[in-house]
């Protein structure tokens, strides 16, 4: 394939060095260098070779002390990539490593092991700038104003990632980036819901796969569903005061008791559906005051639906039933729920 097929910079070269051009999953990603001193951010290629102009006659090694009374300076390294073969090209991978540099000693620490993995993270989508203080945040935009288009067209998930952290990040480009944000803002934020708030506990919300999913809790017995988040952290009303274990026979002559996890997000348009949903079994014996769940099982519920998983093979026919009709009363949800959700209840 021809050079060109890799986004082309303009940026970072004063060091004499150029962007790193690398095929990694099917995609043709150009990456480079950055610094944040304080307030301040310029690029520098020369991050990609230990060789910028922060780290220029500075003996580093990998103690702590050795620099302890240092500046602190990040490095950056800034992915580019496009989404299909002819498109503009847009920021698709950050990653940012710490280093101490103490100018007077010529000495400076940094852990090379982890700056020997950030080039490649970035070249592979990775998005990780929680070292980042409030002032290097406002240097990070500096940084990325200076190349607004790549903004515009930043993948997905890095301008999701991105914007969680640092939200100042909207105004980069002005008015079509900010539209292209808000867009963005609208599909990624996490639905509001107040289902299953009687007992007191709220739904979660969580970031799976750069999806904002919220995930809220349902109990059925016998034909009849209802929501209760207590579920989500094993307090659901028919959980209370039942001392639970994972020995089969704890229960055995107690009565069936299913726990359902439903996720919700939002689709590419910022609309809200019923996204995954699984179920865990319970024997409750409320005479004895006992009961028997897999533990093990149990515990990745909650994962399974906020990764999108549909897992509800073990309701029965009625159960199914009662579980359509919850998630059906929710009229918008339901209209753009996956396809999953709506087959497995059928």
């Amino acid at each position: 394939m021809p050079a060109e097929t890799y986004p082309q910079f303009d940026v970072g070269r004063e060091t004499g060095v150029p962007p790193s051009q690398i095929r990694i999953g099917g995609r043709y990603v150009s990456v480079v260098g950055a610094v944040i001193e304080g307030e301040v951010a310029y690029f520098d290629n020369g991050v990609l070779a230990s060789k910028s102009k922060a780290e220029k006659g500075i003996a580093f090694g990998p103690e702590v002390l050795r620099a302890v009374g240092g500046k602190r300076v990040l490095a950056l390294w800034l992915a580019a990539s496009r989404e299909a073969p002819g498109s503009p090209a847009g920021w698709y991978g950050l990653t940012v490593g710490e280093m101490r540099i103490d100018a007077a000693k010529k000495e400076g620490y940094r852990d090379v092991n982890s700056f020997q993995t950030k080039l490649t993270d970035a070249a592979k989508g990775r998005v990780a700038v929680w070292q980042l203080k409030e002032p290097e945040k406002t240097a990070l935009i500096g940084l990325l104003e200076q190349k607004p288009e790549l903004w515009v067209n930043a993948a997905k998930s890095f301008r999701d990632t991105l914007l969680s952290s640092v939200p100042g990040a909207a105004a980069v480009g002005g008015s079509a980036a900010a539209e292209a944000t808000a867009v963005a803002s609208a599909a990624a934020a996490a639905p509001v819901l107040t289902l299953g708030t009687e007992g007191g506990f709220r739904p979660t919300t969580m970031r799976s796969g750069g999806r904002e999913v919220v995930l809220v809790g349902c109990v059925v017995e016998g034909g009849t569903a209802t929501w209760d988040n207590g579920l989500l952290s094993g307090k659901s009303k028919v959980e209370q005061g039942i001392n639970f274990g994972p020995e089969v026979l704890r229960a055995v002559g107690g009565r069936r008791v299913c726990g359902v996890w439903v996720s919700v997000t939002r689709d590419a348009e910022g609309r809200g559906g019923w996204y995954g949903a699984s179920v865990g079994e319970m024997r409750i014996d409320a005479a004895k005051k006992e009961g028997f769940r897999d533990v093990s099982a149990w515990s990745m519920k909650l994962n399974d639906s906020a990764r999108g998983r549909v897992d509800l093979w073990r309701l029965k026919p009625e159960e199914k039933k009662a579980v359509q009709a919850l998630l059906e009363a929710q009229a918008e949800l339901w209209e753009y729920s996956a396809e999953t959700i709506r087959t497995s209840l059928s």
